[in-house]
């Protein structure tokens, strides 16, 4: 889990990067379910400029917690469910969601392709997945190169190590899925996602 200060240093990109998923996947209405959801600001953010039910998940009822009091404060008329369960084995019906995001956490997912199974699962027909890691493609690249600094220095401080891209591409094959396909955060290189199709 990353800490709350990291958070905060990040907090520029959020928006940023639901309106890149809000571009991308015409994202209006229906369901987005947002895994990992730390203090919740991707759902946040999503809740702002669109009218989806945001449903939070995380193992972390702490995290969970934090996310609901934020979510409280934002003042938005979108719906929303707290949810506290394993990706591994997620509580919802198979078709259940429109969208769903995750931004930070496969990386501490005991199996990865588990994970991913259990979110193709519970994706509608149509929806579409983005799972990974990065800053998206929407940052101005001053600001681009101060985030990756901040995110490498958090990573040395914890002592943690992030796949490389062919070593992210092998742990997705390894779920069995057959429609998706691998994104980096456009001509940076940088960042590592999977986008999954149903």
């Amino acid at each position: 889990m990353i800490k709350s200060d990291n958070y905060s240093k990040l907090q520029p990109m959020y928006p940023l990067l639901i309106q890149q998923f809000v571009d991308d996947y015409n994202l209006r209405e229906g369901i987005a379910v947002d895994i990992g959801v730390g203090p919740g600001w991707l759902g946040m953010e999503m809740a702002k400029i669109t009218n989806m039910k945001i449903v939070f998940l995380d193992i972390s009822q702490e995290s969970l917690d934090l996310a609901k009091k934020n979510f409280e404060a934002l003042d938005v008329d979108n719906e929303a469910d707290f949810i506290n369960a394993d990706v591994q084995a997620l509580p919802m019906d198979d078709n259940f969601a429109d969208f769903i995001m995750s931004r930070g956490s496969i990386w501490f997912w005991k199996e990865p392709e588990k994970g991913l199974r259990e979110i193709h699962r519970i994706l509608k027909p149509g929806g579409v997945a983005v799972v990974g890691g990065g800053l998206g493609r929407y940052l101005p690249e001053t600001m681009r190169i101060r985030l990756q600094e901040t995110l490498k220095q958090g990573l040395i401080e914890r002592k943690e190590k992030r796949p490389s891209l062919e070593e992210f591409e092998a742990m997705v094959q390894k779920s069995g899925l057959s429609n998706y396909r691998i994104m980096t955060d456009g001509d940076t290189s940088s960042g590592k996602w999977v986008e999954i199709g149903k």
